[in-house]
This record gives structure tokens, sequence and C-alpha cells, in this order.
């Protein structure tokens, strides 16, 4: 990037990162607000496309990318899983994937042979944007080459539907929401025998025109192709411009239904970072492996190995249906944890995602730290997970007077209960790493990764009946010290609790797939 907009994403880092007090200034209240937009996003006047009900309760190999599998893909990838009474309306649907204040700024739209779509959640059916086959235009706009995939999924982040409560602030939690999607929708396709890519990078114009979006006010933030075991995509040699791919497009219209307010009025900052991230060129994509952590951190003592134990199989569609993020004030129910079960399950976490972030064949661009409370077979304390052995390396915690657990509560915004906490993940990042390779779109990109991630480590945690708490309330700089990290472009995107708790005061009921069996 160049000109005016140079550092603007690193500022917004800097504010949204490490200063929390400064990202929340201009926070709205949630009850009675005016601005607050629809649920859902509605549009008028345009075909529908039902999808059948009846899905399976466990998620297995299909065949083919037949109306079934397009139906359990969405079903169990972006679908209402729950419904939430006595809350003022506030908090009433929920889906497979976590969400702040259950606000959903991520849309899902679908691009099939027959057409492109948007995937309308509450009634389980496709909203047809416009005719016509358009995954190699997709792919042209993401720089690929090779078969033409299944499906592209295109992931938008609809900023009024969180930003009419936290303004500015909202860029983060819809790139964060976008990650959480794309990581669950990768799982579930893996699952039935389907492979995700993660396109952080694309050509913003032609992608937001094919779909008829605002990019002020909902841009494209992720392309995920899907092909049948391995996509053997490579890299397209002939650049190409947006504004060429663009020519191929007719626009479109389609009637929405307007709600909520306009973000480019009401959030200077998060239009002005989501601007300066825009590509208009694939000859500008790259990749790179960020830098780890250094071992300054890591105590002298010895890592623990990771045994050789078998880790219990279960469904996801299960798990999918039982994770939650707890009730409203999280409490910890004390409870007897398997530590090696869950250390194992985060290890898996980290291996076998294909994104073109990192080099073909990369693990997940983000480090992952196990602060433990009580987890049976794991002593309590702090712990850097290596990616490549799955050891647990102790780490040497700055101002250690007070055990690991409370050394993080007391960097973290009152709130949730601490005391009988099972773990605490933090997903740390490189900021250099991520503004280095892709300017002002890093923080985009280092925001889906991490929300990738943490999907995954929910979806561990859901498998031995943990809820997983996403805060991001805490100060960057205190959870550095806790970690042992010693420099400041390793950063804490994620802060996330692991506790079995109790039903709280909230009255939930599940909405079940109508189909008993497979």
């Amino acid at each position: 990037m160049s000109g005016p907009e140079q550092g603007v994403g690193r500022e917004f880092w800097r504010v949204t990162l490490e200063d929390l007090a400064e990202a929340m200034e201009t926070r709205q209240s949630e009850y009675g607000n005016p601005d607050e937009p629809l649920k859902f996003k509605i549009f008028r006047g345009l075909p529908r496309r039902p999808l059948t009900t009846a899905v399976p309760r466990e998620l297995t190999g299909v065949e083919a990318f037949d109306e079934s599998a397009l139906s359990t893909l969405l079903r169990y990838g972006y679908g209402i899983s729950r419904q939430e009474f006595d809350t003022n309306g506030t908090w009433p649907y929920h889906r497979m994937v976590a969400s702040a204040r259950c606000l959903f700024g991520v849309q899902l739209y679908l691009c099939l042979a027959d057409g492109v779509y948007h995937y309308d959640a509450p009634h389980h059916e496709l909203v047809r944007l416009r005719d016509g086959d358009y995954r190699r235009l997709l792919g042209l706009a993401t720089a690929t080459a090779g078969p033409l995939p299944e499906a592209v999924i295109v992931l938008s982040g609809h900023f009024a539907k969180t930003a009419f409560i936290y303004r500015d602030y909202a860029y983060r939690l819809c790139t964060q929401e976008a990650g959480l999607l794309a990581g669950n929708i990768d799982l579930v396709a893996r699952a039935m025998g389907l492979r995700a890519h993660l396109h952080h990078q694309f050509t913003d114009e032609p992608v937001n025109k094919l779909l008829g979006l605002d990019p002020d006010e909902e841009p494209a933030l992720l392309v995920l192709p899907l092909h049948f075991g391995e996509p053997g995509i490579r890299r397209d040699p002939v650049s190409r411009t947006a504004a060429m791919l663009s020519d191929a497009i007719d626009p479109i219209d389609p009637a929405v239904v307007r709600s909520g307010l306009r973000v480019a009025r009401a959030c200077p900052t998060l239009t002005k970072v989501n601007r300066a991230s825009l590509r208009t060129d694939t000859a500008a994509f790259a990749a790179a492996a960020p830098v780890a952590p250094g071992r300054s951190g890591v105590s002298g003592g010895a890592p623990l190995q990771l045994p050789a134990a078998e880790v219990p199989e279960v469904d996801l569609a299960a798990v999918l249906r039982a994770r939650d993020s707890g009730p409203a004030v999280f409490r910890p129910v004390p409870s007897r944890v398997d530590g090696i079960e869950l250390w194992a399950r985060l290890a898996r976490a980290c291996t076998g995602v294909s994104s073109d972030a990192v080099p073909a064949g990369s693990p997940v661009p983000l480090e992952i730290f196990l602060t433990v409370g009580d987890l049976d077979g794991i002593p309590p304390g702090c712990y850097r997970l290596d990616r490549e052995t799955g050891a647990l390396h102790p780490v040497d915690r700055a101002g250690a007077d007070t055990d690991a657990i409370t050394a993080i509560e007391r960097v973290s915004i009152p709130g949730p209960v601490f005391h009988g906490l099972n773990a605490v993940v933090h997903l740390v990042g490189d900021r250099d790493w991520a503004f280095d390779t892709f300017g002002d779109r890093g923080y985009r990109v280092i925001n889906q990764e991490a929300g990738l991630l943490a999907h995954r480590v929910c979806v561990a945690a859901a498998a031995q009946g943990l809820s997983g708490r996403v805060v991001n309330a805490y100060s960057a700089e205190g959870v550095r010290a806790a970690l042992g990290l010693t420099e400041q472009r390793h950063t804490p995107v994620f802060q996330i609790l692991l506790a079995r708790t109790g039903p709280g005061s909230r009255l939930i009921v599940p909405v079940e797939p109508e189909a008993v069996d497979g």
C-alpha cells in the first residue's frame, strides 16, 4: 500500500488491541438502541430455493454434492442451533458458531453451477441473486487455477449488524467472526469429504459486484472454494486487475429491507481501514510464514511431551449442536476434565488448514498458549504449545507471585468468573508478519486466521463438555507479561475461557434437525 492510507491498519491495530478503553469510547447501549438493524438480512421479490430440512444427525462422507449434501453443509455450517427466550429481545437466536452478543454480523453467499445465492438461515433457504456459473471468475479473482470447485462460499461483513453497538470496533468483531465461520465450514466440509481453501486475498471489486454488495456497508471478507479431496489449487501466473474482472459482470441491485445505521457515516475509522484493505490487482498477492515468539519467555524446565493417548472420536454434528459460550455471566462449575485429551485436541487444531496466508503445508499462523487452572494430567501453570511436536513448554511469567489463572484475571476486564476455570487459551499472532506481508489488509487476515483457530479450540473444548467463552476485554500488554512474551509484535488476538458452566437464568430451546437417522 502507498499514499495517505499507509499505516491505517497498524494504527487501528494499536487502538483495538493495545488500547481497549479508546476502542470502546464510542460503544453504544444494546438496549433500546434506535440504530439496531433487523436480526436477519431480508431480500424482497427474489426467487427462493428451499432446502430440505431432513438432514442427518451425524456428519459422514458424501459421494456427491447434491441437494442433501448442500442442505447438510449449510445447516451445520451456519444454521440456527438454539432459540433463547426471556432476553428482552437481545440474544434470541444462536447459530453453530459463536458471535459477539449473538449479532452475527457475517453473511454467507454461495456460488453454484446454476447461480449465485444468499443463505437465509431462519428459513433454511437460498435466495437467488443472479443466474449463471461464476465459479471460474472467482478463481480468477483469487488468482488460482485448477479444477472447478463444487461450490464457492463467500463470507461478507454486514457491519451495521455489529456497529450499532460497537461502532468502529465492529471491524475487529466482524473479521474475527468471518474466521470463526470459515473454521466451521472447513470442519463440516471436511467431515463430509470436502476440502475448503481459505482465500483472504482476492480482488474486491468483482466479488462485491457479483453479490450486489456495497463495499462500505457489507464487503466480501473471505472466499472459500469447496472441492472433493485435495483441491490441487495452484497460483494463476497471469496477473489480473479488479477492473478487468468487473467488466465481465453485469451489475445487480437486489431489493433489501434497509435497516440500521449507515456505516460509512457513523463509523469513519472502520470505513477508512476497510477501504485501505482493498485489493485492485492479483499481482500484489503474497504469502509468508510468521515469526514465532522467541524462547526467552520459555522456562528452563523440561517440556511436557504429549503422551500417546487415545483421543475418543466424537460426531462433529453432535458437538456443534452442544457447543456454547456459557451463560450471560460466565460461572465455572468445578469439574474433572481430562487435560491430556484436551491437550491432544488442541495439538490437532493447528494442522490441516489450507489458506493463502501462509506457504502450502504450513500450520495455522498463530501460536496457542494454554494457561491451566484445573486439568487432570497437566500441572497448573502457563504453557506454549509446540505446533510441530505437540509438547507443552512451561513459560516464565513476569511477576509470578500469583497463580497463572489469577495473573490472567488481573489483566482482564471484570465480568466473567475466573474461580474454578479449567483453562484459558490465548491465540498469539505476529502483528508485523500480518502488515509486512499484506499491508493494511493484514488486520483482516490475522483476525480471520485467529477466528478459524478459535473455533477449532471451542469445538475441541465442546467435545469434552466445556463451554468456550471468547473474551476480547483484556489488556494486551498485561497478557503479554502473563504469557512471558517479550516482543511487541507478538500479540494475544483471542482469549478463550474454558470451563463447565451452569445453566444460568436463560431459557434456551435447541433447534434440532428434522431427520433422526442419516
